[in-house]
């Protein structure tokens, strides 16, 4: 039968995939992280996934559902509305946040 992930699984996602980022990347995830938190999912009801930080009003999270890292936004009941339907790498959102490592972020 299927589980939840614990926060210790996502921990442990996170610093796999903290290691897989150019260090440009890793110096503006860092700048957004947050103590990963879980939130709920409205359109999947006893659902959750993890915040692992937060950027200009989008969350960073990781889905156990989909093994893999989403971006989002929160709602007012602090959730997120729906569960993206992908499996990122941290690597790609972090592309997809910040462009190529030595961009400049507006």
């Amino acid at each position: 039968m299927w589980q939840s992930a614990t926060l210790e699984e996502v921990q442990d996602a996170l610093a796999q995939g903290l290691k897989k980022l150019h260090p440009a990347h890793l110096a503006q995830f860092e700048a957004i992280r947050v103590p990963p938190r879980r939130v709920f999912v409205v359109s999947d009801p006893g659902e959750f996934v993890y915040v692992v930080a937060e950027n200009q009003g989008k969350v960073l999270y990781y889905s156990d559902v989909e093994d893999g890292w989403g971006l989002g936004f929160l709602n007012s009941g602090g959730g997120i509305s729906e569960r993206g339907c992908n499996q990122f790498e941290l690597t790609h959102l972090m592309y997809q946040a910040f462009g190529g490592p030595n961009e400049q972020s507006a």
